[in-house]
């Protein structure tokens, strides 16, 4: 459509919005949308550069949404797919992650048994060409819609194999591809049963059923860890089919409530359970959202289970999706949910920001008690506090570094160039020439970090200074920092323990897939640890679920921090 025509089309639509709007009873609509329209017309009209009719509605809707809260959303037609995807984890294509590397795109892991994996890819080659178009200049979001496209169609490659050496021509057929919502489910000898579920698609309650009927099949399940840590939520409905699993038929499990009446809406659960008395411990952490929230939260109201780890998030809001025509839609918060203790566990206020764009937390002085069935008490506006607090692994500054500049990722495909095998995950051990290999491999490799003693005596200099202590005391600053300065060869053994769990983690899921690498990161996790013992302990699982006390409290946050990092996602 040519620059003139929408600039008609425009004009008219304007005048036309005029005559309806000057009928409108309510003139504070009509004014606002005139000054909207004269505006768009004069930015069409006279801003230097052409500008696309479709971007500014599109800015203006972003707009709007950005004020508003980060769960309401314009979705443009094309984010659908990605859109798509987020809540039903299925798309077309040939099943693999993939990073941008020196130049070129590389397969950083292909999904078992799909279509990447079943033409030979494997974490390491390099994607030279794809249909014919290089990838030199190509970025991964290109290079990721190429790779897309309608099922049963075929893309070319042109790939670089790790292994040979050789470049290799492939077509590889694109399939329905859908994101298992449980990557790793394991029954441990003694009968306890895990279950990795870290995000919510279409059908994820059905997933969770049939790694329970298996586990039951087996006539050894005795207990239960269901590990939601990391799982930001989805779909409501697929929340009240994994409570069902657990709880009996005809329990409200979750209710919600609007500025409208039609958003008032119990959900019930319908079915009868699946397991209604298996002993169960839920693992949680800061990153728990949403759904995740109404189960965890559902089951320790209920008294149901044990809830393990770290505070949740505390996202207490109901999302709707609703067309808005040419393929478009607007996602955007119509009510607040309520668990059966009455509690909701909305941790933030939206209706105000702070005026460096942050966030701010309910206070503590506002928030409310409410008693789960056996009377314990818990509290509304912070999330779901386990019931046992702990805290998950901190990585030291070194490890933080060498991830980011995913260094123990490409040291593991240099392993796995080298090594047609492993050791399964459980039983895969870094020797010591393999770690001092490592050391090698990183001496020419570019990282840095600061430790927290370099961060605090940063600190103390600038007060110093602030102080007029630094002048006289500089001698004696300049010797502590050169004590504390980080050494690189003599941090590498001092993590040693856990920059060796790490590399157990990359080099697990080079032979062994995702699976692999969540298997051998259970090694070295303090909360699943402390699920398991307690599921392995009747008198403090019955203690915990009984002990009318008030449980632990909401961890503070830091408010400031939290929300500039809150809002920097839009």
């Amino acid at each position: 459509m040519s620059y003139f025509r929408k600039l008609v089309i425009i004009l008219a639509f304007t005048n036309f919005a005029g005559n309806i709007f000057a009928q409108s009873k309510d003139f504070d609509i009509t004014k606002n949308l005139e000054i909207f329209f004269s505006a768009l017309r004069e930015l069409q009209n006279n801003y230097i550069d052409s500008l696309s009719t479709e971007q500014l509605i599109a800015y203006a809707l972003e707009g709007i949404t950005e004020h508003l809260d980060p769960y309401t959303k314009y979705v443009p037609a094309e984010q659908q797919t990605d859109f798509d995807f987020q809540t039903t984890g299925k798309y077309a294509g040939i099943g693999s992650l993939i990073q941008k590397d020196s130049g070129c795109i590389l397969v950083a892991g292909p999904y078992r048994n799909l279509p990447a994996d079943k033409a030979g890819l494997v974490a390491g080659d390099k994607i030279m060409e794809i249909d014919g178009k290089t990838t030199s200049v190509m970025s991964v979001n290109k290079a990721s819609s190429l790779l897309k496209g309608d099922a049963n169609t075929v893309v070319k490659l042109k790939v670089l194999k790790l292994r040979t050496g050789e470049l290799a021509d492939l077509s590889i057929t694109r399939e329905n591809i859908r994101v298992p919502s449980v990557p790793y489910s394991n029954i441990y000898e003694n009968g306890t049963g895990y279950i990795r579920f870290p995000s919510f698609t279409v059908g994820s309650s059905n997933d969770i059923r049939n790694v329970l009927t298996e586990f039951r099949a087996t006539g050894n399940l005795k207990s239960l860890i269901l590990d939601m840590r990391g799982n930001g939520g989805g779909p409501l409905v697929e929340a009240v089919g994994i409570l069902n699993l657990f709880l009996p038929k005809g329990i409200t499990v979750v209710t919600s409530s609007g500025r409208k009446k039609e958003t008032e809406e119990k959900y019930v659960t319908r079915e009868n359970p699946v397991e209604p008395d298996l002993p169960l411990v839920i693992l949680v952490d800061n990153s728990s959202a949403s759904a995740t929230e109404i189960v965890s939260g559902t089951i320790q109201d209920l008294d149901r289970g044990i809830i393990v780890g770290t505070n949740t998030f505390g996202k207490g809001y109901v999302q709707s999706v609703r067309p808005i025509g040419y393929d478009a839609q607007l996602t955007y918060t119509i009510a607040k949910y309520y668990i059966p203790s009455g509690r909701c566990v909305q941790a933030h206020n939206f209706a105000t920001f702070s005026s460096d764009g942050s966030v701010s937390f309910i206070p503590d002085s506002l928030k409310k008690e409410f008693k789960t069935k056996n009377g314990r008490t818990v509290f509304d506006a912070g999330g779901v506090t386990p019931d046992v607090v702990i805290r998950g692994e901190e990585y030291s500054p070194m490890a933080v570094s060498l991830m980011r500049k995913n260094l123990i990722f490409k040291y593991s495909i240099e392993y796995f160039r080298k090594n047609q095998t492993s050791p399964p995950p459980d039983s895969l051990e870094i020797t010591e020439p393999e770690y001092q290999d490592f050391i090698n491999y990183l001496s020419d490799k570019e990282y840095d970090y600061q430790t927290a003693s370099e961060m605090t005596m940063k600190r103390l200099i600038n007060a110093a200074k602030q102080e007029k202590y630094y002048d006289n005391a500089k001698n004696s600053f300049d010797e502590l920092n050169a004590l504390l300065k980080h050494d690189k060869a003599k941090d590498l053994r001092i993590n040693q323990e856990e920059l060796v769990s790490l590399l157990r983690e990359e080099i697990s899921e080079r032979y062994y897939y995702e699976e692999g690498r969540l298997e051998a990161m259970l090694r070295r996790d303090k909360q699943f640890d402390e699920a398991y013992n307690i599921l392995n302990n009747p008198d403090k699982y019955n203690k915990l679920l009984n002990n009318p006390t008030t449980t632990a409290h909401n961890f503070k946050k830091d408010s400031n921090n939290y929300g500039k990092i809150f809002r920097s996602e839009k």
